[in-house]
């Protein structure tokens, strides 16, 4: 469980919806209730959480009416401490407490506040742990800073050492864009090269268009020519891709969870079963209104430069894409199912080539226990919160990202590129020559499309 607000959304939920559907719901909220408070002005931790708090609310009622499914957080509008926690204690969501007074708050200082506001979202996150695991007791919310360190070395070599101990057989990949620049295939965001900087050909109102639903239904064509150019079969898997495919062979890589829609995994040998593409890929198609598309005939569309519209014997006519999320659109379902499955099995995660800014699947790298290590694979770091938000974060009980600082004891770190990165980790594991032999066959199997000048 990422954060104690995923305990509100099962709590909200439970008895309508499917848990991979409230824990989707609960991530986004998540996710908007904290970027609206740190966002916010609030000047003291007191404001900011019961900013967070009332958003939360807010957006999980919204969130139900959209579902159709009745609401336990409550109707009311006070975004004040006293409000929620009645409402929450009034539907049984609160162990153990005395049911709080409606109406104004009588908490007499920004100290006592805070604390109200902490106990609500550590309980709320208690009775999800009991009811999942038979735990008990209270969070501790003890510092760990005299805890040992994870790892040896917080680098390729610690990781290397600690893969080499037997101690991981769990490894969760998390894989974005970086890893398949090599291939040919530019990424989204990088200043001038990317795929957003390069987009102006296509005459859109803002880069992102092409990826959003309105956009699509009023012009595809741009959509169909991005298609052609990063239509999987074009670009060979890179080192990391093989990397990857290693940790499977080795019986060490639990799942892969990829942004990418490039389906290089799979290319590389990757059994399909041990791939999330958290944002879809062509691997299948359908219409706007649902009806399935026959991929082939996708493909010719695509080759040609001419939109599709279903084929199917209703005379439906609507727009056909491949099953790639569109902005604001669900992820898989099978990608919240493996979350929640996979997660609580992982004994180290693998961060690549990603900027970690959208979410949910930014999300992820709070998923892992505190007692698991982590490392970063990329060129910059990405993940991290400043101080004062990393103090909100954990007082809310939500994630709190990398730490590559003073108090870091489990987070690698690998600044540069990600097939230099994993060739070394190859190297210190003794995989060097494995290695080589995929990356070679690949490379053969698939040249290099040649990119336009």
């Amino acid at each position: 469980m990422s954060g104690h607000l995923a305990a509100v959304g099962f709590h909200v939920f439970e008895e309508t919806v499917s848990d991979t559907t409230a824990q989707m719901v609960a991530s986004r909220v998540e996710e908007a209730a904290f970027a609206e408070a740190t966002a916010s002005d609030a000047s003291d931790e007191a404001g900011l959480i019961r900013i967070y708090t009332a958003r939360a609310g807010e957006l999980l009622r919204a969130e139900a009416k959209k579902l159709g499914v009745p609401s336990r957080w409550g109707s009311g509008g006070d975004a004040g401490v006293t409000a929620t926690e009645a409402e929450l204690t009034s539907s049984g969501m609160l162990v153990g407490d005395e049911p709080a007074s409606g109406g104004e708050s009588e908490t007499s200082s920004d100290e006592e506040e805070l604390s109200a506001l902490q106990r609500l979202v550590q309980k709320l996150a208690l009775r999800k742990a009991e009811q999942e695991e038979g735990g008990e007791g209270e969070p501790s919310g003890e510092a760990e800073e005299d805890l040992e360190p994870l790892l040896s070395s917080f680098d390729v070599a610690g990781v290397a050492e600690y893969i080499k101990s037997g101690k991981c057989g769990n490894i969760i990949f998390m894989a974005g864009a970086g890893i398949s620049v090599s291939a040919g295939i530019p990424d989204f965001r990088t200043p001038g090269t990317g795929l957003y900087d390069n987009l102006q050909k296509y005459d859109l109102p803002h880069p992102t268009a092409v990826f959003e639903l309105d956009y699509f239904q009023e012009n595809p064509a741009p959509f169909y020519l991005l298609a052609k150019e990063l239509y999987p079969g074009q670009y060979p898997p890179t080192p990391t891709h093989h990397f990857v495919r290693l940790l499977h062979e080795k019986g060490l890589l639990l799942r892969c969870f990829t942004q990418n829609i490039d389906s290089l995994e799979a290319a590389a040998g990757l059994p399909h079963e041990r791939i999330v593409a958290a944002h879809g890929n062509f691997d299948s198609a359908r219409c706007l209104k649902g009806h399935p598309a026959d991929v082939h005939r996708v493909r010719e569309h695509v080759d040609r430069g001419e939109v599709m519209r279903c084929e199917s014997c209703d005379g439906c006519d609507a727009l056909v894409k491949p099953d790639i999320v569109f902005f604001g659109e669900n992820l898989p379902e099978r990608f919240a199912r493996l979350v929640a499955e996979d997660f609580p099995k992982c004994d180290l995660l693998i961060v690549a080539g990603t900027s970690l800014a959208v979410h949910p699947f930014a999300g992820l790298i709070n998923h892992p226990g505190e007692d698991v290590p982590r490392m970063l694979v990329n060129r910059e770091k990405v993940g991290e919160m400043d101080e004062s938000t990393r103090a909100i974060a954990k007082l809310i009980g939500r994630g709190t990202g990398f730490d590559f600082g003073e108090t870091n004891r489990r987070d690698a770190l690998h600044l540069g590129d990600c097939d230099a990165g994993f060739e070394e980790l190859a190297r210190l594991l003794g995989w060097e020559d494995e290695l080589k032999a995929l990356v070679e066959k690949g490379r053969a199997q698939t040249p290099v499309k040649e990119r336009p000048s």
